[in-house]
């Protein structure tokens, strides 16, 4: 149907998304892990081990109790890197992609809809083509009539 090559012409945006979202867990990884790493090498040792807490963190899945908790009893300022990831990567990011699929629906239907007016409009078009020939052919009969009636 009409949906899925919108969702096709969507693809692109969100890859976009994706390599935003993928430059975000960067910058806040390497933040954990310089900031976390030697006291909670478990979830910040590596860059990779802070990519996927932060995964966890970006999913809401326990969060607060498992990971930002403990870590803001260390690091009592560390709320701030938990909330601002969290408003930046879940909200942000969120919306984004919603937006990228609504918009590409909608320029999908403002498509059909034109496709629709164009079709009308050629066949006004046909209509008014076709009623100038039924009068050329009218006009046409008249003066035969009128001139047969003339000769007799």
């Amino acid at each position: 149907g009409p949906s899925s090559p919108s969702l096709l012409r969507a693809i692109p945006g969100i890859a976009w998304i994706a390599l935003l979202l993928l430059v975000i867990f960067y910058v806040f990884a390497v933040m954990g892990t310089k900031l976390f790493a030697q006291s909670f090498p478990e979830w910040f040792g590596t860059l990779g081990a802070s990519m996927y807490t932060l995964f966890q963190v970006m999913t809401l899945e326990s969060w607060s109790m498992g990971i930002a908790r403990p870590v803001i009893e260390a690091y009592p300022w560390a709320w701030i890197y938990f909330v601002s990831f969290i408003l930046v990567s879940s909200f942000t990011v969120l919306n984004l992609f919603i937006g990228i699929i609504i918009e590409s629906m909608q320029s999908a239907g403002w498509e059909a809809e034109d496709a629709k007016r164009i079709e009308q409009e050629q066949r006004a078009h046909d209509e008014r083509l076709e009623m100038l020939q039924l009068i050329r052919d009218l006009s046409s009969k008249v003066d035969r009539l009128e001139r047969r009636s003339g000769k007799r």
